[in-house]
């Protein structure tokens, strides 16, 4: 009888209430029995997340599951890239973006359920200068937020949405060229994303018509706008209309460059790093193996 291989990937750190019954949950859902083997393994940190799913991948593991948020998630699946071990997720994050474009269940009894039934699908990832992502990454308004964040002790969403409000008064548009199929063209912009996926967590939709599947990229322009139509971007975020606030535009493409006047933030997923003024972005079509609903 072939052995079904699965190791959970826990971080100690991510929604700890949640978080807390989960392995007894592990176990009620995949029970010791012939055929299936569970490893459960806590992180120490990022980077260790990454590590151990690499080594998951090497002996030949045929799922690693991410049990945490989007720094999590993000972590694994940069180890299981090109391989064919895929990841699952059990969402446990202040965002968990790419779980939701995914339509993977927030409650961990019915995410366990969705991996116990074992449909996979590969789907695409982006790098940026050479970083992986998987849901989106971009430069602006919201890499600022998202160190802002990181830094913070808080968590939640309602710990996001204060450093937006603090920070969204005195926040400069910055000049941007950004390189589309060859043709550079110049903005003022808030904020550029790049999305793989549609969302940047907590349903907020910045990119509607993203897909992980389509071989493409959507590139999320938003120019500046006055304040007083920022209740109008929220509504349209959070309803799936943003393509039709007058402010954004969206472009199409498999590989784009931005260049800035000044280095400054960027986010990968929703971490933080410092980059230089030149970035590349680009698209790797189904390299990455999900245990996802239909």
């Amino acid at each position: 009888m072939t052995t079904t291989n699965i190791a959970f990937v826990l971080n100690p750190a991510s929604g700890a209430r949640r978080r807390r019954n989960i392995p007894l949950l592990i176990h009620r859902f995949f029970p010791h029995r012939e055929g299936v083997c569970v490893t459960l393994y806590h992180t120490k940190s990022i980077d260790d997340a990454t590590v151990a799913a690499k080594e998951f991948a090497d002996k030949g593991y045929d799922l690693v599951v991410a049990v945490g948020g989007d720094g999590t998630v993000n972590a694994v699946a940069q180890a299981l890239v090109n391989t064919n071990t895929a990841l699952g997720i059990v969402p446990t994050g202040s965002g968990n973006g790419l779980a939701r474009h995914l339509r993977i269940p927030m409650n961990p009894c019915k995410a366990l359920a969705l991996i116990a039934a074992a449909k996979t699908r590969r789907v695409d990832y982006g790098l940026m200068n050479g970083t992986p992502f998987f849901c989106t990454a971009g430069v602006g308004f919201d890499a600022l937020i998202g160190n802002k964040f990181a830094k913070s002790s808080s968590r939640g969403f309602g710990s996001y949405l204060w450093q937006i409000l603090r920070e969204i008064i005195s926040y400069k548009a910055e000049e941007y060229d950004l390189t589309i199929d060859g043709k550079t063209i110049r903005r003022k912009a808030f904020l550029i994303t790049f999305a793989n996926a549609s969302q940047w967590g907590n349903n907020a939709c910045i990119a509607p018509s993203a897909s992980v599947l389509d071989g493409m990229l959507d590139v999320v322009v938003l120019s500046e706008y006055p304040l007083y139509r920022a209740p109008e971007f929220s509504i349209r975020l959070f309803t799936r209309r943003l393509d039709k606030f007058r402010h954004i535009e969206i472009f199409r493409c498999a590989a784009a460059a931005v260049d800035r006047a000044h280095s400054g933030y960027a986010h990968y997923d929703g971490e933080p790093s410092y980059t230089g003024l030149h970035i590349d972005v680009q698209l790797v079509q189904g390299a990455l193996k999900v245990a996802a609903g239909d």
